[in-house]
């Protein structure tokens, strides 16, 4: 396995330090199917429908339109009456009870963390990974920064209830003000080992981790943000809210945000960030994200992690010169040439970061594949 450090870019600068938006002017709840809501007000983690929930509490002013990916679907649009009422109120266990944990995902319709928890199989090593793979982003390591005594709580928990030989706790090694803090906390809990890895790309991803432990399939992997939500129904926490990163080298600075879930990106831009130059917006990384053309339609839904707000590249690209290094660089070592190959692609951006003719290999690849399907 050669795994390569991305090239940083010295003109994205991001504090690190979490800030906050939780009283957005408004949210929009995208949904697929037509719904009637027939009441007028809801309240903050009110079910209003298929599980869905809202985020604040306010009046329901009817419907919009949602663009995901290039696509339009519809929203519900709530205007916030800043009250943040909500139906009941949570209280905090005094132990952790996994068996009890088990049953509030599954009557919260969290059926991935939920599929987790209920695998009888033999769990031999627990993998938590606090590494975001996408360059600029540091939703992880702040989340185990902020809360790292409930999720190493909970971390231990899990490794007893697994009966596990092992507990892995994966950080970068340049994350140095984070290693602090979990060396800090970890003499109580001696079961979880700390372990540090180069920032290397892809280390963020379940199989490569895997490989570079030399771990077997008797082995669970979670990352930081699911241990963080299982603890938001522990103790009682704000159910209603995420963390993005927001970076670029079109801003002055870039920020790490918990902000509501479904509020909308245009209005966290007009209110923490300063644009200064021609810029394009690309979602959920630069090496494997996507573009979309206007701010003001994208909503922060669970998938969203990120946002680049990137300067208008110059660069224009050129005809293959063969070279290779597309090849050499993919990881599984597929040809992105090579049409038999596209079912192959994890769709990692190597291809494309490498390339000296500057071609969008990443975007050919998946173009193509769906053509063929």
């Amino acid at each position: 396995m050669n795994l390569i450090s991305l090239e940083k870019n010295p003109e994205i600068k991001i504090n690190q330090k979490l800030e906050k938006f939780l009283n957005p002017d408004c949210i929009e709840i995208p949904f697929e199917n037509m719904i009637n809501i027939q009441k007028k007000y809801v309240y903050k983690d009110e079910t209003i429908f298929n599980n869905t929930k809202s985020t604040i509490s306010g009046i329901i002013k009817g419907y919009k339109k949602y663009c995901n990916k290039n696509k339009i679907l519809h929203t519900l649009f709530i205007e916030n009456d800043f009250r943040e009422m909500t139906e009941n109120k949570k209280v905090k266990p005094d132990k952790i009870d996994i068996k009890n944990l088990i049953k509030i995902l599954k009557d919260n319709n969290e059926l991935n963390l939920y599929q987790k928890l209920v695998n009888n199989n033999l769990i031999k090593n627990i993998v938590i990974s606090a590494i975001n793979d996408e360059p600029y982003v540091y939703n992880n390591i702040i989340i185990l920064k902020e809360n790292i005594k409930e999720i190493l709580e909970l971390i231990d928990e899990l490794g007893i209830y697994f009966k596990a030989d092992n507990i892995y706790l994966i950080v970068k090694n340049n994350e140095a003000n984070i290693i602090n803090d979990c060396l800090n906390e970890l003499g109580t809990y001696p079961n979880i080992k700390l372990t540090l890895v180069n920032d290397e790309y892809l280390l963020g991803r379940k199989e490569f981790i895997f490989e570079k432990l030399k771990l077997d399939s008797n082995s669970e992997y979670w990352l930081i943000e699911e241990i963080y939500n299982m603890t938001k129904y522990i103790f009682g926490k704000d159910n209603t809210t995420k963390i993005i990163t927001i970076s670029g080298d079109a801003i002055e600075s870039g920020k790490v945000l918990e902000v509501k879930k479904y509020c909308l990106l245009d209005e966290i831009i007009k209110k923490y960030i300063k644009i200064n130059e021609p810029h394009l917006i690309i979602v959920n990384g630069l090496m494997g994200g996507y573009e979309i053309s206007d701010s003001a339609k994208l909503i922060i839904t669970d998938e969203i992690f990120s946002i680049n707000i990137m300067k208008k590249a110059k660069i224009k690209d050129s005809e293959c010169i063969k070279c290779g290094k597309c090849i050499s660089i993919c990881p599984i070592k597929i040809n992105p040439l090579e049409k038999s190959d596209y079912h192959k692609c994890i769709d990692c951006g190597l291809c494309s970061y490498i390339c000296p003719a500057n071609i969008n290999l990443r975007k050919f690849i998946k173009d193509s594949g769906e053509k063929n399907e």
